[in-house]
């Protein structure tokens, strides 16, 4: 579709990614002149309407969360040929499992005081998901979005197309298993019921990965992970980050929990003590984190 003009405002430029249903363009705004990128379901899906309900979907969750640090939309809708899109900011930058390969590929990790003050904004945005029930349900490095400095940098949480909005109707067949494997939450292998506490569990593997190296479980296969993920003893930090507080394996212990009721109720008490223990480490990093971050 490149070149054509989408519902005769928004001109189509180059390719930028897709996935299973979806793709993503620049493009350029006719009526303001803006670079923004637009989303689209796929022409070898939109004859089913459940993809382009999860589009819809997707972008009224970010529009309800606008002002947070998820990615901006600035309208979404069906042109008259019955292209399903939605149009947001245009991102410049890496992905946060980018930047972490980056980092490793040169023997590097993150510090305590780097990880805390990138991913706070996705904690904050997180947080105010669950208020208005919006659970995203597949958080992972790759769905945070590291804005380059030139851009204005920041962080952005991507990618609500999984989304569970509580009271609505719901999109994943049964039996499904919507997510990423290395962070989904052990209620969600076993089809269970869930809530928010799905997302408490995927973001504090996406903290265990950033610190860590790697994702909380390193297996071969998907039955390896369903049982490593619901059966396995939690995997421990400190001997690989000696220089935080002791106290992180038992903040693993409890994100990762396999049963909901024994983890982190919210992200916000999640957060929070994760910052605490941060702060009682021993290095120049915990420095930091103790003179620029406040406990309420």
């Amino acid at each position: 579709m490149e070149g054509e003009t989408l519902d005769g405002r928004y001109q189509l430029g180059e390719e930028l990614g897709r996935g299973g249903h979806g793709v993503v363009y620049r493009a350029t705004d006719n009526q303001t002149g803006a670079t923004v990128a637009v989303k689209l379901v796929r022409h070898a899906v939109k004859s089913d309407p459940q993809y382009a309900a999860r589009l819809l979907r997707e972008a009224e969750s970010l529009k309800a969360l606008w002002g947070t640090s998820v990615v901006q939309v600035h309208a979404y809708g069906e042109d008259e040929n019955g292209t399903v899109y939605m149009v947001m900011e245009l991102l410049e930058g890496e992905s946060f499992e980018q930047h972490l390969r980056e980092l490793e590929s040169f023997g590097d990790r993150l510090s305590a005081y780097a990880m805390l003050t990138m991913l706070d904004p996705v904690a904050r945005a997180l947080h105010t998901a669950h208020t208005m029930g919006i659970i995203h349900r597949d958080v992972k490095p790759a769905n945070i979005f590291v804005v380059g400095p030139e851009a204005g940098g920041g962080v952005r949480l991507m990618d609500f197309g999984l989304a569970k909005i509580i009271g609505a109707e719901g999109l994943t067949a049964a039996g499904m298993i919507a997510g990423s494997p290395s962070y989904i939450a052990p209620e969600m292998w076993r089809s269970e019921p869930f809530d928010h506490r799905a997302d408490v569990y995927a973001f504090g593997a996406v903290v265990f990965r950033a610190l860590a190296g790697h994702p909380p479980f390193t297996v071969a296969s998907h039955v390896d992970m369903f049982l490593a993920a619901t059966t396995a003893p939690r995997p421990k930090l400190s001997p690989l980050r000696p220089e935080l507080s002791p106290e992180i394996d038992a903040w693993v212990e409890r994100a990762l929990a396999v049963r909901p009721e024994e983890r982190y109720p919210y992200i916000t008490t999640l957060w929070n003590e994760l910052i605490r223990i941060m702060m009682n480490g021993s290095s120049p990093s915990a420095e930091r984190v103790r003179a620029a971050f406040r406990l309420p």
